[in-house]
């Protein structure tokens, strides 16, 4: 299932970290949990032009890397605490991919210290999704 925003699709099969402006996904895997960043990401910052992740255990809410794109650099903030046990290298040489499907284009694989349901910066039902991509879409067109 797939929801739809001003053209941009949020997947429903995977939860969405939304704390402090974070646009990442997540999609659990056995006891690994899949990190990559979601379509607004992908809009907002086209063209991204460098990734990059240098934490290997992290907390949630612990700066993990940074990114850039011709309008803006930032950085990437854990939505778990645990350990990173894989990057991808194809998605760190070739950022743009993000952009181009942000849903194919995982950064990073984690194995968390707790469930992923446990965390309240994190959201999957379709209401609260639309709600908080409506809330963001309004933000960046106000400039915040």
């Amino acid at each position: 299932m797939v929801l739809e925003v001003k053209g941009m699709k949020f997947l429903l099969d995977r939860k969405y970290y939304i704390k402090d402006g974070s646009h990442i996904w997540l999609k659990k895997e056995g006891n690994l949990v899949k990190i990559g960043m979601d379509a607004f990401f992908a809009r907002m910052t086209n063209p991204l032009t460098a990734l990059n992740v240098t934490s290997k255990q992290v907390k949630s809410g612990e700066e993990i890397g940074s990114f850039e794109s011709s309008k803006f650099v930032s950085k990437i903030y854990s939505p778990l605490s645990g350990d990173i046990i894989s990057v991808n290298d194809d998605i760190l040489n070739n950022p743009q991919k993000i952009n181009e499907n942000p849903y194919d284009s995982w950064i990073f694989v984690m194995k968390p210290d707790k469930n992923v349901e446990e965390d309240k910066y994190i959201i999957e039902e379709k209401d609260k999704i639309l709600k908080w991509i409506k809330k963001e879409i309004k933000r960046f067109e106000a400039g915040n």
